[in-house]
């Protein structure tokens, strides 16, 4: 090998490490909804470019999504694999214009953080100044990170949680009421977390089978549905699409990857009218007379965007590791 094949690059910067421990005292809402935003209007710009591969061997399977930002000089991936029950997520991010390593991010919370912050985007676009009433279906991580979200980015003056299982729904509700000091009712029923509120927070794991028409959530100022990710997945029946007077989505792809969407398309809704959640959040605010939809599935960008921001506020507060870069440079013919 000779000096043309390889160099010492003495240019690179140290690379920062963020252990779980270090996303958990960073992740604060408004590193949170400061990502989400960006992300949001990033992606109308039209600069980023992604991809994704999954491999299924006969022990573990491994799932890489990457991503290109120019607007941010960015480009990086997350990635995850499991093995067993033992599941590991970890997001690597480099400076796209030199190639260098910027850092590695534990990503255990970094899809329930991202998801969670771009839905409490849309509802302080929604609500404005104005204290509202959250409904929550679901009682997993994915409502826990959604209802710290939205308290911390409007007004909640009252929450109410339903979900199959009655220890589940108590304890968020008890541990919920604790940590945010707000009122955040246990009910046993679907119904009675709808009644009322101004925003209601879908965060389930149904699969199959949609269960929220348009008839339940008529008097719901703002739904915000952020379970079903894939075509098999379903929260809300396609006529909650066609009823609306808005529906604002994440990530465009939204239309076709989630099968609510997917429902609603075949029921003659017209996925051509969606507002991207970036010219959303570019429109007058605090507009609570549409009843609006948002749908949210996730994005690459979200997720690097999210890790970038992280990364940034680790700089400031002087945490992480530290370390020399790994990865030798090549000099290519």
């Amino acid at each position: 090998m000779t000096a043309v094949d390889a160099a010492t690059d003495v240019d690179a910067p140290q690379v920062r490490l963020l252990s779980g421990a270090d996303v958990d005292a960073l992740a604060t809402v408004e590193v949170g909804l400061a990502a989400a935003e960006d992300a949001a209007r990033l992606v109308t710009g039209g600069r980023i470019t992604t991809g994704r591969v999954q491999v299924n061997g006969p022990v573990a399977w491994m799932r890489i999504l990457a991503g290109t930002i120019s607007d941010l000089d960015l480009l990086g991936y997350k990635e995850f694999h499991r093995v067993g029950q033992r599941v590991k997520y970890h997001v690597h991010l480099f400076q796209e214009s030199t190639g260098n390593a910027l850092g590695i991010v534990d990503g255990r919370r970094i899809t329930s953080l991202r998801t969670s912050a771009t839905a409490a985007a849309a509802v302080r676009h929604w609500a404005g100044s104005e204290p509202v009433r959250v409904g929550l279906i679901g009682s997993g991580e994915e409502a826990r990170e959604g209802l710290r979200a939205i308290a911390g980015a409007v007004p909640v003056h009252e929450a109410a949680v339903f979900s199959p299982t009655p220890a589940n729904r108590a304890s968020f509700a008890r541990q919920m009421s604790a940590e945010l000091g707000v009122t955040v009712q246990d009910v046993p029923a679907q119904a009675d977390a709808i009644a009322g509120c101004d925003v209601l927070y879908v965060a389930t794991s149904s699969h199959h089978n949609a269960f929220l028409h348009a008839a339940d959530v008529a008097d719901v100022g703002l739904v915000a549905a952020i379970g079903s990710t894939q075509p098999v997945h379903r929260e809300l029946f396609g006529d909650v699409f066609s009823a609306a007077d808005r529906v604002v989505v994440d990530t465009p792809d939204a239309t076709h990857e989630s099968g609510d969407c997917i429902e609603a398309v075949e029921g003659g809704w017209d996925a051509g009218s969606v507002t991207l959640l970036g010219d959303y959040l570019g429109s007058p605010a605090g507009d609570r007379s549409d009843r609006t939809v948002f749908k949210s599935i996730g994005s690459v960008e979200q997720d690097l965007v999210l890790a970038h921001h992280l990364l940034r506020a680790a700089e400031e507060q002087e945490r992480g590791a530290v370390v020399d870069p790994v990865g030798s440079l090549r000099i290519m013919r």
